[in-house]
């Protein structure tokens, strides 16, 4: 006997190569079986997927869910589970010296999944902008926190903000990167200067230094640093960090996605790895909203359903090594789901530049299952469709 049917949905499942009218049976917070025709009465509760689209649990790998922690972040409910997101990774909010707010109070309060990168600035994003000076980065203690807690930390974070890294640059993100190789951890680096401070070729600089499963973060911004060239070409140091396996991560933001370049990088080949939504208290109601909008917003841009969930569930759950647990809906999987529904209507929605675009429909949450408990889907904010 099952616990939890999920029934009649298309399931689209990139790792398994699914994209069929298929059941998803849940035992506990496992994934149990899934196939065709499951009969209703071999499961204790049913849910009628019919019209909906039934996905692996949908991971947001830029976001900044500290809650009370940091003024600029949300709770990660917030950012997760109420809006169909089962997985939420929190970007860099605090560092070493604030970080044990998160294992104390953030996350055993959340019902969703919480992982962190660890913000190489002792106290991460409650000074803004941040890095500007080196008594604010402590490398022991960082070191120190980060092996303390193993099970929440998957990599550490640096913003290419601030006075240390206008003056000494690429030297500052080689210390990153020294310090997370001794760890064994990624590196996750924001690109998109809008103070205008540091050098515009530092993205250049520093891409050389970056391995695989290192994540360059808000791949797509306008700002200075971004990876278009003053002719609208490809900076050819990129394309070498994807072909070593760099992680490109949209992570959309107030002031971080633009249209215009993502068009211009289609144009050339270039796809993001992983959509995420940098969601903030500043950005929740406008214009990001959240992980669903941003899909939908790539959706029109051109790239398949398919890719837009593969770029919001498996892959970011390789990116952050948790695959064999979270983004797929195999057998003995966390039985983490996503059920989403297209609202169909109007609306116009802004990247970070100010500039729409115009669709017809909406990918919506309508329920989260997170380790097996239904949780109904109740977004704090969402676009309003225009008439």
């Amino acid at each position: 006997m099952y616990d939890l049917l999920i029934k009649g949905g298309r399931v689209i499942d990139p790792l398994q190569n699914l994209d069929d009218t298929l059941d998803v049976a849940i035992i506990g917070d496992k994934i149990a079986a899934i196939t065709e025709d499951i009969p209703r009465q071999q499961s204790q509760k049913v849910i009628d997927t019919r019209g909906k689209i039934v996905t692996p649990g949908i991971i947001d790998l830029h976001c900044h869910v500290a809650g009370s922690l940091i003024t600029m972040s949300v709770d990660p409910d917030t950012a997760g589970v109420k809006q169909g997101v089962t997985t939420v990774v929190d970007a860099g909010s605090t560092g070493e010296a604030i970080f044990n707010g998160f294992p104390r109070y953030v996350i055993p309060s959340s019902r969703t999944r919480v992982f962190c990168f660890l913000h190489i600035s002792s106290q991460g994003h409650s000074v803004r902008p941040e890095l500007r000076d080196w008594q604010e980065i402590n490398l022991d203690a960082t070191i120190a926190t980060i092996e303390a807690h193993r099970d929440v930390i998957k990599g550490v974070k640096i913003r290419l903000l601030g006075n240390i890294v206008a003056s000494s640059g690429v030297e500052v993100v080689d210390m990153v990167k020294k310090t997370a190789k001794k760890l064994g951890l990624p590196i996750m680096v924001h690109i998109g200067d809008y103070y205008e401070k540091i050098s515009p070729t530092l993205t250049q600089e520093f891409l050389p230094l970056m391995e695989r499963g290192d994540i360059l973060t808000h791949v797509f911004t306008a700002k200075r640093g971004s990876i278009l060239r003053p002719d609208g070409t490809i900076l050819p140091e990129l394309r070498e960090a994807m072909e070593r396996g760099v992680v490109l991560d949209i992570a959309h933001g107030r002031r971080n996605l633009s249209y215009d370049v993502v068009r211009k990088c289609m144009d050339q080949g270039i796809s993001p790895t992983t959509l995420s939504s940098d969601l903030t208290a500043m950005s929740l109601s406008h214009p990001v909203y959240g992980m669903t909008v941003t899909m939908t917003k790539f959706l029109a841009l051109g790239f398949s359903i398919r890719q837009v969930i593969e770029m919001s569930t498996a892959n970011p759950a390789r990116a952050i090594g948790e695959e064999k647990r979270i983004g797929s809906l195999k057998p003995e999987m966390e039985a983490d789901v996503s059920i989403l529904e297209f609202l169909p209507g109007k609306w116009k929605l802004e990247d970070a530049e100010q500039q729409t675009i115009e669709i017809d429909r909406l990918i919506a949450p309508s329920v989260t299952v997170k380790a097996g408990q239904v949780i109904p889907a109740e977004p704090v904010a969402k676009p309003q469709p225009i008439n």
